[in-house]
């Protein structure tokens, strides 16, 4: 049995030597020598069995660039070489590995069935949720991609309600679920939705890992579906998240400027932005379209950050600031910002003031925190006075 055993592994060696030789000698004309190295590795790890190294290793080639510019050379290193071990793999290792390899296909209808052979391998459980999750994320992509909306939104609602109902889930999946989220809405123009989405997809990957020109684009998306949607009101989670910094020294500079704008609810700054940069606005239909929204937007958070530090303020003041024009204008705007539930307080229309007792709490810039311990400070400073007179 021992001699049957050993001349069964010689033979399972040679096997994939051969077939890792005929990967090598088809690919060889564009192979360069690290591309080559790291395949005679796979082989060499399949061989001693050192399945968790070679898992390890299969993730680092289907992210190299090597690899990824010789085509067809990674879905044969997998259909030929990874296939017929896959169940000796960790299971999600192999379904990212997967994924990454189904981008090399160049038709949505490729992919679907190179992803769909994939499933076939694992045999599906209750431990292979995670694995499913992720395979079906990619899936919705592939369907967003062909046109298949209904397919899409299918798989994306059946994707948060799975990842709601599970525990202690691997980051990539979660931001899988999220990305497919967040694609669907962008084609849908659901601004609030992929601004949500977008946020729950960044809190689980690492910024400085995402491909420079795709954190790019994905920071000009967030930040116009911040300024466009219309129940969105706190700007400070996103100015304090890295992904705003992929503007600064681009050509969308002034949509930084314009985020950190609306989070003052300065309206006159607002105005001298856009006449700077009117050019770079007038290239965005959706600002153009919904340029009053984005005014109203401006002032509404105007009215919540100077409440936040005056609980009693004249309409007329309020006006000033917001370029309103009338004391009546005020007015309606105080009215809209306790209707949308930033504020709660009432109006005193004989006197012409407003006084709060509420302000909605949300997420301080690193300036606002600043802007805060000062006045702490002088409060603190004013009680100690009192206490001395006293």
């Amino acid at each position: 049995r021992e001699r049957e055993s050993a001349v069964s592994l010689r033979k399972g060696r040679t096997k994939r030597a051969i077939i890792m030789n005929t990967v090598l000698e088809r690919y060889s004309h564009a192979m360069a020598e690290g591309v080559k190295d790291n395949c005679q590795k796979l082989q060499k790890l399949s061989d001693q069995k050192l399945w968790h190294q070679l898992s390890l290793l299969l993730e680092e080639c289907v992210s190299d660039d090597r690899f990824q510019k010789i085509p067809g050379l990674l879905i044969d290193v997998f259909e030929q070489f990874v296939s017929p071990v896959a169940l000796k793999l960790n299971a999600l290792k192999v379904v990212k590995v997967a994924v990454k390899v189904s981008q090399q296909h160049t038709q949505p209808k490729q992919a679907v069935e190179f992803i769909e052979a994939t499933r076939k391998l694992l045999k599906e459980s209750e431990d292979d949720a995670e694995e499913v999750l992720y395979l079906n994320s990619a899936l919705g992509q592939l369907a967003l991609q062909s046109g298949d909306e209904e397919k899409a939104k299918a798989l994306m609602e059946a994707g948060l309600k799975q990842l709601d109902d599970m525990t202690e889930v691997d980051p990539a999946v979660c931001a899988s679920v999220y990305s497919l989220s967040s694609q669907y809405h962008k084609v849908h123009r659901n601004f609030d939705e992929f601004y949500k989405s977008s946020l729950l997809y960044l809190a689980y990957v690492s910024t400085d890992k995402l491909p420079a020109d795709f954190r790019l684009a994905l920071a000009v998306d967030i930040s116009l579906a911040a300024l466009l949607g219309e129940g969105i009101f706190n700007f400070g989670e996103l100015l304090l998240h890295p992904i705003v910094n992929a503007l600064v020294g681009t050509e969308f500079e002034w949509l930084h400027a314009l985020l950190k704008c609306f989070n003052k609810g300065d309206m006159h700054a607002y105005d001298m932005l856009c006449e700077r940069y009117a050019d770079a606005l007038n290239r965005q239909p959706e600002l153009v379209k919904k340029s009053g929204l984005l005014r109203k937007k401006v002032n509404l958070l105007m009215v919540q950050e100077y409440l936040q530090g005056n609980r009693v303020v004249s309409l007329d003041d309020l006006a000033s600031r917001g370029k309103l024009g009338s004391r009546e204008a005020a007015e309606d705007l105080v009215m809209k910002a306790m209707a949308q539930g930033m504020i709660k307080g009432s109006i005193d229309q004989v006197a012409g003031t407003v006084q709060v007792t509420w302000v909605q709490p949300r997420v301080l810039t690193h300036d606002q925190v600043r802007d805060l311990q000062t006045r702490l400070n002088n409060w603190a400073s004013k009680v100690n006075n009192f206490a001395t007179a006293i």
